[in-house]
């Protein structure tokens, strides 16, 4: 991989983290990124836009230092994930039971992306662009044109630029999927109680509910449910309270509400993740999937260690193409597993609760559980 020019577009977590591990791998690398994240002054609460990353992923990210630079009020580990069907029957995931500390950690994104952007700073071979965008590609003679007419040339293409990335457009990237009609609203929150190392969902006809540990006692609510209902909460702080602490206020008690925001639910999955042989998408660019299971960014992750493996003994092409052939089968399996737990643990049906009970409970034998919690922690 030594001596592979790399341009990346888009320095969120996927492409930051592409560009490091590229890097680090040998590779040059040159990421565009024209809202750079803030290294320093970053401020003590959390943001709204939080990640929940898998055992594997963690240790992944740990081994290209991040653990060494990132902001440790923000990572906060959990050791047990619990879910509950409409009937009241709860399954405990718990990291003991594979011999792991822990399951996974949550962690602020914004704190994540400017601990990547800290690491690359250390590596000469990696060019930081935030004043200049790309405006034109050239697959032929594998260049592009920036939004001042000069050009840079590259032996591979990364799209990392999120659901709308300007690269898929470039490479006219087709994709497949649908609108959820939902919601997701997010609200930070400070409890009277320490919250326990434990993130759980409960599952209802409208869609899940969830808390999401953050510090012994700060915890970020989320209630997926149609969109006009969501909106309308919104618009009104008092309602938007009361509805909380409804929902929540059993399971945790009393709390004060910090902050809320909502965002849209859509299912999207790019046709093709490479073209010309050079070019590839990667993270939101090629996929996004339903939140619930928090799978989305390890997606992403799992496709940058797909992809560098490809690289690491494979021509361009080659390689890309072995690339999209493991991740986009990967990730369609990912995304019908969470379109089928979503449809029959949200059903009204009899028989589709009855089924959600019943795959709940051959889910507690100990060699399918065990086999489950390795799947959750990204083994």
């Amino acid at each position: 991989m030594r001596d592979l020019t790399v341009v990346i577009n888009g320095g969120g977590m996927v492409g930051a983290a592409s560009a490091l591990a590229l890097a680090k791998a040998g590779a040059y690398v040159k990421l565009f990124e024209s809202h750079p994240p803030k290294l320093e002054g970053q401020t003590y609460d959390w943001d709204l836009r939080i990640s929940s990353v898998n055992l594997a992923n963690w240790q992944w990210l740990r081994s290209l230092g991040v653990h060494e630079v990132i902001a440790h009020s923000k990572v906060r580990d959990y050791q047990r994930l619990t879910v509950t069907t409409q009937s009241g029957k709860s399954l405990t995931f718990d990291a003991n039971e594979v011999d792991q500390a822990s399951l996974g950690v949550m962690v602020e994104n914004n704190a994540l992306q400017a601990a990547l952007w800290q690491c690359l700073r250390d590596y000469e071979s990696v060019e930081l662009v935030t004043e200049q965008r790309i405006n034109s590609l050239n697959p032929h003679d594998r260049t592009v044109e920036l939004t001042n007419g000069e050009r840079s040339s590259f032996d591979v293409l990364l799209g990392c630029d999120g659901a709308n990335s300007i690269i898929a457009q470039l490479i006219h990237t087709a994709y497949r999927g649908w609108d959820y009609d939902q919601r997701c609203l997010l609200a930070n929150v400070e409890l009277e109680q320490p919250v326990a190392s434990e993130t759980w969902e409960v599952f209802r006809p409208q869609g899940p509910y969830a808390l999401l540990p953050l510090s012994d006692t700060k915890a970020c609510l989320i209630d997926y449910d149609k969109r006009a209902d969501i909106r309308s909460l919104q618009h009104d702080k008092t309602a938007l309270q009361t509805h909380l602490v409804q929902l929540f206020e059993p399971h945790v008690g009393a709390f004060q509400l910090i902050k809320a925001a909502s965002f849209p639910l859509q299912r999207k999955h790019a046709l093709n993740y490479c073209s010309y042989g050079c070019v590839a998408l990667l993270g939101d660019s090629a996929h996004s999937i339903h939140p619930m299971a928090g799978q989305g960014v390890n997606l992403g992750f799992a496709d940058i260690q797909c992809l560098l493996n490809e690289l690491s003994n494979k021509p361009v092409t080659q390689a890309l193409n072995g690339y999209e052939k493991q991740r986009k089968f990967e990730n369609a399996k990912m995304m019908r597993l969470m379109d089928a737990l979503q449809i029959s643990w949200r059903s009204s049906n009899p028989i589709a609760r009855l089924l959600a009970d019943v795959s709940l409970n051959a889910a507690r034998a100990p060699i399918l559980k065990h086999f489950l919690i390795k799947q959750a922690i990204g083994e």
